[in-house]
């Protein structure tokens, strides 16, 4: 019985990366404020002329982002800012930001190097990291495959890039 339990709280670990116990990291505003210093401040979601705007395009990216391969990220990312919380960071206002950083989650050693090395998520960084996770950033906690298609990326990063925008005055 005692087995069976200890394999109980293994398995999150060992199938999604969650990591049960209570370290999480919380990044004071000192913190994030020298961590961007050093960088252009560049408002990615103001961007958004690259973005497709046609309701088929879209609909491209939100069948992407449902589908299996999208469903990797859903499955433990929240993206929109009233979504709920899951077992892994949100991806809401994402990109700008220096990686390792939301509050609440425990970040692996690797995510929190990455982030001492100044790793901010753009989209270009944010699709080299989910067409290989681990290669990327070795040893991080996300326990996917790689998104393999540029294609499928490309229309799940727009898709983020749409949907995780924060509201004016977040």
């Amino acid at each position: 019985m005692a087995m069976l339990i200890g394999i109980a709280f293994y398995l999150p670990f060992l199938i999604f990366g969650a990591f049960p116990y209570n370290t999480k990291t919380n990044t004071n505003p000192n913190e994030l404020s020298q961590l961007t210093e050093d960088i252009d401040s560049i408002d990615f979601y103001a961007m958004n002329e690259f973005l497709p705007s046609s309701p088929e395009e879209i609909q491209k990216e939100i069948d992407a982002f449902e589908s299996w391969e999208g469903g990797k990220c859903r499955f433990c990312h929240a993206v929109k800012s009233d979504d709920r919380d899951r077992m892994a960071p949100t991806l809401y206002g994402i990109f700008g930001r220096p990686a390792g950083v939301e509050n609440n989650y425990t970040y692996s050693d690797a995510l929190i190097n990455m982030k001492d090395n100044g790793l901010i998520w753009t989209p270009e960084t944010l699709d080299a990291f989910i067409s290989d996770p681990s290669n990327y950033i070795p040893d991080n906690r996300m326990r996917v495959q790689g998104i393999k298609d540029s294609e499928t990326r490309k229309l799940i990063v727009n898709y983020l890039m749409r949907e995780s925008k924060p509201n004016i005055g977040e």
